[in-house]
């Protein structure tokens, strides 16, 4: 049998596994997807690639079959995650999670690079927001150092976000305790205001500069966002990926499968709105040194609005 023909027969037969996964999943992502009209049009689309068999050449092979999956759901929202666990895992930390925690040690907890630059600049570069009880002392270490720096640098450009409870005590640390909360997180259930971590770091009073790309998404938008929006930080670079919604906890499938869904979204208590498909828009365009470009603006050597050139 050639393989034109053999092709033709399995996506004929179908893949009743994949089917199941499918259609279960359509409707956990219809009940649960934080915005009921794009809950209900992602769902129509998860049904669809069910009976159109988009997965069936991958029948049996569950690997390649969730890789593929994840990536046309990242299309909707890069905060879908599918899996499969297996016995006591199922329902618990995932594999990747533990595999990111893991990597934490090796690579400083995210803390890539702290330093002071000519004319009392501090520098500060963060690769991702780790758990707040390991970052913690590599963060405090850092802000010591920085703490009275005439201006500050945060670099999170290429960080793809983590932890909330570490990007929120970063935030903590450039606005005064007498502010308790930037934003709200709204559900399908409601509405509340998310309150900010009491102090974890040294109070931060100089100018802040935040450099984001496309390349940074969720937790270290959130941190560029909420500090532009309260007028705390100018954003330099280029638009942000645009990853605002939160993920919820895993909801099972059939066949040992699980999704993560997001659940929910936050609203800045200032804006109204969020970051999420939109991006981080930057005060300023970063241009082929978005560092140098930092460092005028802390200077006040080029105002917000003025050509980078």
């Amino acid at each position: 049998m050639s393989q034109a023909i053999w092709l033709a027969a399995l996506l004929a037969g179908g893949c009743p596994q994949q089917e199941a996964v499918l259609e279960q999943m359509a409707k956990a992502i219809e009940k649960d997807y934080v915005v009921a009209q794009e809950a209900r049009q992602i769902a129509e689309s998860v049904r669809d690639w069910a009976d159109r068999g988009r997965y069936a050449d991958a029948c049996g092979d569950w690997l390649a079959f969730s890789t593929r999956l994840n990536r046309d759901l990242d299309a909707y929202d890069g905060h879908f995650h599918v899996e499969r666990v297996v016995g006591e895992k199922a329902g618990a930390d995932d594999d990747w999670l533990m595999a990111w925690r893991a990597a934490g040690v090796p690579t400083n907890m995210g803390v890539r690079e702290v330093k002071v630059l000519e004319g009392n600049i501090g520098y500060l570069r963060l690769a991702s927001f780790y758990p707040w009880d390991m970052a913690r002392p590599k963060l405090l270490s850092a802000m010591e150092l920085l703490k009275d720096t005439q201006g500050l640098v945060l670099d999170l450009r290429q960080n793809g976000g983590g932890d909330a409870e570490t990007a929120g005590h970063l935030v903590r640390a450039f606005v005064d305790d007498t502010v308790s909360s930037l934003q709200d997180v709204q559900s399908r259930s409601g509405r509340k205001p998310e309150a900010l971590p009491r102090r974890g770091l040294p109070e931060y009073h100089g100018g802040v500069v935040v450099l984001l790309d496309r390349r940074s998404a969720s937790a270290s938008e959130y941190v560029g966002y909420s500090l532009q929006a309260a007028n705390r930080a100018v954003v330099i670079g280029s638009r942000s990926a645009g990853a605002a919604t939160l993920m919820g906890d895993p909801k099972p499938l059939p066949h040992a499968f699980q999704i993560f869904i997001p659940d929910a979204q936050p609203i800045n208590g200032r804006t109204g709105g969020n970051w999420n498909r939109e991006g981080v828009t930057p005060d300023v365009n970063g241009g082929d040194d978005p560092i140098h470009v930092a460092r005028r603006v802390l200077g006040g050597d080029l105002a917000v609005g003025e050509s980078t050139r």
